[in-house]
């Protein structure tokens, strides 16, 4: 006989089965009533698919950073940092680094979610969140959303490396610091001295990082790469390079609570936006997803973002149970 956990583990299984479809960008109108007919069978499966959609949106960050170092791991630093702070989220990270990751981080969301739900962060940030953390030794971190980072000492006595696991982060050393300023992300590793300011985004396969003063060098597979003012370092599984910031004020539109896109195709509109805001917006239409976008967006414009897509591209707007938006 079933218990009332085994038929939420069901549902949760099938709510992670429905996010796989609907976000595989092969979803159809079929699917989309099917959809609704399933958040329909009862207020259970609603609340369960609405619970799944927030935690897919906080993990996803971070997921995609555990990707991103295994491929590039350090196992003398790695092993340094395990002995130093034997608590639970190195030891997933000890557990991943053995074999299972590869299963974890190739099959999301639906395998993904428990590993990552047993890990914890120092600091973080939910969907729409900002915050600020100020730091020892002069130094203060602005959190953009689905923001996640550890602050840990290698040896006594040494200054703290920040390791960001995911998301958007800026840091803003003040002059009088005596140390320079150390971070992980990516598998590289971020050093910046005194006075300097610099913003690191980490959501997607690659990371870049813009310097606004100052300077920040980069040690990323072998080579070491140096950014000034008004200078950015793109870094990932291509490699490394370093090329003039393109708008430093589109950088920092974030910490005004603004997005800012420059002739950037729908489609990753979208994806950007669907960091701020509850539920899901899936752009179901190829030749939709390719329109290109010029705008301004306050974060308390992105309520309704739908309706504005709709009405400025045509586009048909399905809304689904769960917070879940089809535009096609």
């Amino acid at each position: 006989m079933n218990t009332p956990n085994d038929d939420r583990a069901a549902l949760e299984a099938q709510a992670r089965d429905w996010l796989v479809r609907l976000t595989s960008g092969r979803a159809t109108t079929v699917d989309a009533q099917d959809f609704r007919r399933w958040c329909g069978q009862s207020p259970l499966h609603a609340q369960v698919m609405a619970e799944t959609t927030r935690l897919w949106d906080v993990a996803r960050p971070a997921a995609e950073a555990v990707a991103q170092r295994l491929r590039a791991a350090e196992p003398p630093r790695a092993a340094v940092i395990a002995r130093a702070h034997p608590n639970r989220r190195y030891i997933l990270g000890a557990a991943l680094a053995a074999g299972a990751a590869a299963f974890v981080v190739v099959r999301p969301p639906g395998r993904l979610w428990p590993a990552l739900s047993d890990m914890t962060a120092d600091y973080s940030t939910g969907t729409g969140e900002q915050r600020q953390v100020v730091l020892a030794d002069a130094a203060v971190v602005e959190m953009n959303t689905q923001t996640s980072f550890n602050v840990s000492r290698a040896a006594e006595g040494e200054a703290a490396t920040l390791d960001l696991l995911g998301g958007e982060a800026q840091v803003l050393l003040d002059a009088s610091r005596a140390t320079p300023f150390t971070m992980t992300v990516g598998g590289g590793r971020l050093v910046a001295a005194a006075a300097s300011r610099f913003n690191v985004r980490a959501t997607g396969a690659e990371v870049c990082v813009t310097c606004m003063a100052g300077s920040v060098e980069l040690a990323y597979g072998g080579r070491v790469w140096v950014a000034k003012e008004a200078q950015q370092i793109s870094y990932g599984r291509r490699g490394a390079e370093v090329a003039r910031a393109p708008d430093l004020s589109a950088v920092n539109a974030w910490r005004e609570r603004v997005l800012v896109f420059d002739n950037t195709p729908l489609a990753a509109v979208v994806e950007e936006i669907n960091r701020y805001r509850p539920g899901r917006l899936i752009v179901t239409n190829a030749e939709l997803g390719r329109r290109k976008v010029q705008a301004r967006l306050r974060l308390e414009q992105l309520a309704r973002i739908e309706t504005l897509i709709g009405a400025s591209y045509g586009a048909k707007v399905t809304t689904l149970p769960a917070g879940i938006v089809l535009l096609g």
